[in-house]
């Protein structure tokens, strides 16, 4: 699963000097040629992070209560799946299981809503870990970057799960 996120994560432009995953989207927006846009969401029974592609862009949504480290992991996460919906990187394809050619579920598209409310889609394990993974690679590799006032919270966090204050 490393391995496969560490592909993933080369996919990805250079990183904002300094970090700062609001420019890091903008930039993808460029690249991919279409918008990437974060929103954010005040809705208890909402889960932490969702990708929606909605026909014209990719929207990423994030709880609202989801501040610095804790928004730039969830915000990395989602972009893992939309990577990994658009890309289908070879590293990624020898851990998640063939998809005998449909397209993955990755993303809630306009497209193929149906005239009734959308059922919700559901990740597999694998991809919820490759996602993980890949967010928290990306944070450790954002980590040399991020800018020095951070919260004490932040600063715990950034220690406990080892990322460089280099």
């Amino acid at each position: 699963m490393r391995l496969a996120a560490k592909g993933l994560l080369a996919c990805l432009p250079e990183f904002p000097r300094p970090w700062n995953v609001d420019a890091l989207c903008q930039e993808l927006a460029r690249l991919g040629g279409r918008p990437l846009t974060l929103h954010s969401v005040d809705l208890p029974e909402f889960p932490f992070g969702m990708w929606i592609d909605d026909g014209r862009g990719d929207r990423i949504l994030y709880r609202s209560s989801a501040t610095g480290y804790h928004r730039d992991h969830i915000v990395l996460h989602e972009i893992c799946h939309l990577l990994v919906a658009r890309e289908r990187h070879p590293a990624v394809r020898r851990v998640l299981p063939p998809t005998d050619g449909v397209r993955p579920p990755m993303a809630l598209r306009a497209a193929d809503r149906p005239a009734a409310p959308a059922p919700v889609l559901a990740h597999s394990p694998a991809e919820e870990e490759l996602a993980e993974t890949f967010a928290s690679l990306a944070l450790k590799r954002a980590g040399r970057l991020r800018p020095r006032d951070i919260s004490p919270v932040e600063q715990r966090a950034a220690e406990l799960l080892g990322v460089s204050r280099a």
